[in-house]
């Protein structure tokens, strides 16, 4: 009689084998997307800066907008209450803090959920640990890089408001702030990769509790309920109060919260199978009624796409709400009112308002067909495209659906976006007409703009698909950098003409002008045919 050999358990040296290794390739593949990241998180605080120093450069202007704007409830649930006015750092620490620590610990999210679940979801994990890989290795690896990220984050922040006038003690905190948020962010990917069975389910577990975390905290500004900030992360960021209390103890919560998270991983990993966890996504019927190309691509992106259009209409509603806020923000400030009608061109202060946050929720738009073409790339890559081609599906037949959603998706967004904002407007100012026909007007403009942004990268993805992800955030960013920042950083006319949103008539604020519209939409479409035109000539990259 024989008796069935006795596995024993790795020793924890084991666990961990090769965890270095795994770390140091982790850090190269994302060599490109990591870096380009940190470096716009850090542009935006920089022009925010900049924009503090230039509108709000005495006492008097500071003072000015706490009493004002800044009072608005409104506001409080988008930036926090302004209580500090001592300096540049302080206000510009206010104006992007929160909310740019809550974007701070979504990238963390996304770094975290690309390098585990991502990884395990292509089948690439199971051929790292046929070698000699411990099984904690990929989550640690992926944890260690998360963890440089958020150091080097705080660490820029940190050097960023000392060179706005914050003191060392003062400079720290901040870029504690960013490091602690980021951290429990990363803990929470970890879990939430380990837990949910695909990549997307882990990305929409993590960012809703992050971005819950950020509207939670601004329902205890803008309501006075200031309990609620120590449910959550981004609570206990604001808590930290660098420029008023100077308090380090919320910081230990983000770095408590980064460890219990990790421990809890660690426990799932250890008692789940590869590509298994304890939440899946909900199965597909039986049988399908999809007789479309696309049909089949508006299936594929209609969770991501409501998302966007969710997130971006929330936002669309807060900001018609502060159309009134307007004149607060421009009282007794002259530089306030020059950047706005710059950007917003003439008229009424309302109207120059709604323009310029049009402008705002054009990029956003364009944002989302980065990441719908994204996807697209990503079904090449993995062999999906490939396998739908082999079908009767033809190549002309497939980019055109993945071209109309695009456009289709571009117009929806916005027109939606401008009629929650022309409502939000109407219900404060009583106007409903006028609000409501001017933010549609100004939605719409947006439009060509947007697609020429959307069409650009779909031609990069037709002629050359590796280069999709970077090139869309970077024509995105840049258009961004060039357009409404290239005013506040001082850039000359013609670098600002780069942007294709430099070129639209600022409606509602100015009367339309067609010239620039219709020669933006020509440019969308030769853009749109470029894309055609090289997908259906140039090999599919498969798996």
């Amino acid at each position: 009689m024989t008796t069935a050999p006795v596995l024993a358990r790795p020793a924890g040296g084991e666990l961990f084998a090769s965890t270095g290794l795994l770390a140091r390739l982790d850090l190269r593949r994302e060599r490109i997307i990591t870096p380009v990241t940190i470096v716009v998180l850090v542009l935006t605080n920089a022009a925010t800066v900049s924009s503090i120093k230039t509108l709000y450069g005495t006492p008097q202007e500071r003072a000015t907008l706490a009493a004002g704007a800044a009072a608005n409830s409104a506001f409080k649930l988008l930036l926090g209450p302004l209580e500090h006015l001592q300096s540049t750092a302080a206000i510009a620490s206010w104006r992007a803090g929160l909310f740019m620590i809550a974007a701070t610990a979504v990238c963390t999210v996304l770094l975290v959920t690309r390098l585990t679940r991502k990884e395990e979801e292509l089948g690439r994990v199971e051929l790292v640990r046929a070698a000699r890989t411990g099984r904690l290795a990929p989550m640690t690896a992926a944890i260690l890089v998360a963890a440089v990220f958020a150091l080097v984050v705080g660490l820029a922040m940190a050097g960023l408001m000392s060179s706005a006038g914050a003191t060392g003690g003062q400079a720290a905190l901040v870029g504690a702030q960013y490091t602690c948020t980021a951290l429990a962010a990363a803990g929470l990917a970890a879990l939430t990769a380990q837990v949910a069975t695909t990549a997307r389910l882990a990305n929409l577990l993590a960012v809703s509790a992050v971005l819950g975390g950020y509207v939670v905290r601004g329902i205890g500004d803008a309501t006075g309920v200031r309990w609620l900030h120590w449910t959550n992360p981004v609570g206990w960021a604001e808590r930290m109060d660098p420029f008023g209390a100077g308090d380090w103890r919320p910081a230990l919560l983000g770095l408590a919260a980064f460890g219990i998270c990790v421990i809890a991983a660690t426990w799932v990993t250890g008692r789940r199978d590869l590509d298994g966890g304890l939440v899946a996504p909900r199965p597909g019927p039986p049988s399908s009624s999809i007789g479309s190309m696309s049909g089949l691509t508006g299936r594929l992106n209609r969770g991501s796409f409501l998302g966007w259009l969710l997130g971006i209409g929330v936002f669309a509603v807060l900001v018609g709400v502060l159309v009134n806020a307007a004149s607060s923000l421009t009282s007794d400030n002259p530089q306030m009112l020059d950047y706005l009608h710059k950007l917003g061109g003439p008229g009424e202060l309302s109207k120059v308002f709604l323009a310029v946050i049009m402008t705002y929720l054009g990029f956003a738009a364009a944002a989302w067909a980065v990441t719908a073409l994204t996807r697209v790339r990503a079904d090449e890559a993995q062999g999906r495209t490939e396998v739908l081609l082999a079908t009767p599906v033809s190549r002309s037949r497939y980019i055109v659906a993945q071209l109309v959603l695009i456009a289709v998706g571009i117009t929806v967004l916005l027109l939606v976006a401008g009629l929650l904002a022309g409502l939000g407007a109407g219900a404060v100012t009583g106007e409903w007409a006028t609000m409501l026909s001017g933010a549609v007007r100004g939605a719409a403009v947006q439009i060509p703009a947007a697609l020429v942004l959307g069409m650009a990268v779909a031609a990069v993805y037709g002629a050359v698909p590796r280069l999709t992800v970077g090139a869309g955030w970077t024509l995105v960013v840049g258009a961004f950098l060039l357009g409404p920042m290239g005013e506040l950083f001082g850039l000359p006319s013609w670098v600002r003409s780069l942007s294709p949103f430099t070129h639209l008539p600022t409606v509602p604020s100015a009367p339309m002008s067609w010239p620039p519209v219709v020669i933006l939409l020509a440019l969308a479409a030769l853009l749109a045919a470029v894309a055609w035109w090289r997908f259906t000539r140039r090999p599919i990259e498969g798996a």
